[in-house]
């Protein structure tokens, strides 16, 4: 490969470079701007947020996809950073995965991401980065120069992704082996074992947690990726919240870097304080019910990942609750079990009515129903002139093209949706 590569320091990005603030360590974000200039090193930063965003699931809900596309950029700059500087001082594809990456690959071992997901995931991201690189090449290599410098280029594309896949696949062993060696990964491995309804036999004496003839409480505690501010660690708040709830045990695991799951042991139903349940800040705290044995060790962790997972399913800019029991959303949990199906009905019932600055319209008419259809009932509780309520139902019957008696169950079902999930298509497939 020749040495020359002054077209990669011609890169550029094509949005304002104001806007681009790099996510990678500041190591790498050094050497890449002493090594391609800042230009390049903006251009990386750029296509990096669009490969991000491509390797979030599409399934992922919208109050998480921002999160998730946070989390996946600093790898992804220091991968297209490491390939930008080898094709520059035409050197080979480097043959380990930088430090960014380890970190990312450190999290999916913990919440257990298979690498066949991860190897698929850099794929795709790979395919579109290549794709994007040589429109570029093409843009600004002079036509006479193009024949051998895209064979060249093409080559260096082939060798760093068979490279990456087997580097990503070493880092991948190397800290699934460190994580289930700890005491940490153990215990969780042997907790989703029982979580899955296999039997332990012996293994179960080292969770140091009585399954059997207890009453378990299940909790999962969850704080957002960008709230940096000084807070207490997830894994103390469970055990103090458990404490105070009168727990004879505890078992409290990390599930990622931002959410734990805890469980507290209780002599009997009768013996959990749940009055002491308290919030706590800036983080989403979900309970289950109290629940017997080892099945009861099982539901009532469901329970509390559901109610956690319906508070994600909130529409975008909508605060979590900070405290979500599985017995205020039940209702919710199923109905949105399929979450695109859900979505789908709610906006082919509602029509225009689902429409973002209908907020106010659509919160009119389920109090209205709930009211038995009575203007002083749901003008009471939204404490609002009748006149008001009546022009509301009018409006909202007008986007609807129906009467809101005509199918008031179904109707209230879409509007108790439309106030519980973002009806926002997904793109790409329906959220699925």
């Amino acid at each position: 490969m020749s040495r020359a590569r002054s077209w990669v320091r011609d890169l550029h990005p094509a949005g304002s470079a104001d806007r681009l603030k790099p996510a990678c360590l500041p190591a790498t974000w050094n050497k890449t701007v002493g090594g391609v200039g800042l230009d390049a090193a903006l251009w990386a930063v750029e296509i990096s947020q669009e490969l991000a965003q491509l390797s979030v699931d599409p399934a992922t809900p919208a109050t998480r996809r921002e999160e998730a596309t946070r989390e996946l950029r600093p790898p992804a700059e220091a991968v297209v950073m490491e390939a930008l500087l080898a094709l520059d001082q035409g050197v080979s594809v480097p043959t380990a995965v930088p430090l960014e990456m380890v970190l990312q690959t450190a999290r999916a071992v913990r919440q257990r991401v298979p690498l066949s997901k991860i190897l698929e995931v850099q794929r795709v991201s790979h395919a579109r980065f290549s794709d994007v690189l040589v429109e570029e090449f093409r843009r600004l290599v002079p036509a006479e120069k193009q024949s051998q410098e895209l064979a060249e280029l093409s080559h260096f594309l082939v060798d760093h992704v068979s490279t990456f896949a087997l580097a990503s696949s070493a880092a991948y062993a190397a800290e699934e082996q460190a994580w289930l060696a700890s005491v940490d990964g153990s215990r969780a491995e042997l907790v989703r074992a029982l979580l899955r309804g296999e039997a332990l036999g012996p293994d179960r004496a080292k969770l140091g947690y009585e399954l059997a003839n207890r009453t378990h409480i299940g909790l999962v505690l969850r704080r957002e990726a960008r709230d940096d501010a000084p807070f207490e660690r997830l894994d103390r708040a469970a055990a103090m919240m458990l404490a105070r709830m009168g727990a004879t045990a505890q078992l409290v695991l990390p599930a990622g870097n931002h959410e734990v799951w805890a469980w507290g042991a209780f002599l009997g139903p009768k013996a959990v304080d749940m009055a002491a349940i308290k919030g706590v800040p800036r983080t989403l705290v979900a309970v289950g019910r109290p629940a017997i044995g080892l099945e009861g060790f099982r539901s009532s962790h469901e329970e509390a990942v559901n109610a956690a997972n319906v508070s994600l399913l909130a529409p975008a800019g909508r605060p979590w609750s900070e405290l979500v029991f599985f017995k205020d959303v039940q209702f919710a949990v199923l109905l949105t079990a399929d979450t695109a199906k859900a979505a789908c009905f709610a906006r082919d019932e509602l029509g225009a009515l689902a429409g973002s600055k209908e907020a106010a319209l659509r919160e009119t008419v389920r109090v209205y129903l709930e009211h038995n259809c009575s203007p002083a009932g749901a003008a009471a509780q939204l404490s609002v002139a009748n006149n008001t309520i009546k022009y509301r139902i009018r409006r909202a019957e007008e986007l609807l093209g129906h009467s809101v008696k005509e199918r008031p169950g179904i109707l209230w079902a879409a509007l108790y949706l439309a106030e519980t999930i973002d009806l926002s298509p997904v793109s790409g497939k329906e959220h699925g």
